[in-house]
């Protein structure tokens, strides 16, 4: 999350307000271009898009440094782990995490290119900009993670280990 806002986002956000304060916003609404659809929609996009891999090799490389650090590292044996691994790992988790993934993506896009977007005030503002986008985007992200959280996995009043 921290990633994705600070690096994507904060980029999106400062190219948006680049060409905001330069005109070439204005530039592309006067030839009769859509400049939401033509420049925000396809940012969001592609940071929802770049989100979904890089979650997914997150999670594997978590899974493989548990692993090495479990058999290796302490010595337990590899059926043991992977006894207690398919045990209390739900697939449902699984899908439930990517789909947060996807969510928080799409927030934090969402977030960042209206700031690029209404970016003014020369460089100095879109600098500000910047720093409001990323702050703000990691503020609605959190919120998304917690509400989605508690919707998930709040239905039950027990907590399941296992299935």
């Amino acid at each position: 999350m921290v990633a994705l806002a600070a690096t994507v986002g904060a980029g999106t956000t400062a190219a948006l307000g680049a060409m905001r304060i330069n005109e070439e916003i204005d530039a592309l609404e006067v030839i009769g271009i859509r400049s939401i659809s033509y420049l925000a929609s396809t940012r969001v996009l592609a940071g929802v898009v770049v989100a979904v891999p890089l979650f997914c090799v997150g999670l594997m490389t978590a899974y493989l440094a548990a692993r090495v650090g479990t058999t290796a590292i302490y010595g337990q044996g590899s059926g043991v782990y992977d006894h207690y691994f398919n045990t209390f790992l739900r697939p449902t988790d699984v899908l439930w995490s990517s789909v947060e993934v996807v969510v928080v993506a799409l927030m934090i896009m969402l977030v960042c290119t209206y700031y690029g977007y209404a970016a003014h005030g020369g460089p100095a503002g879109v600098g500000e900009a910047v720093g409001r986008a990323v702050r703000a985007s990691m503020v609605v992200a959190s919120i998304a993670i917690l509400v989605m959280t508690l919707a998930i996995y709040g239905q039950s009043p027990n907590f399941h280990l296992a299935t």
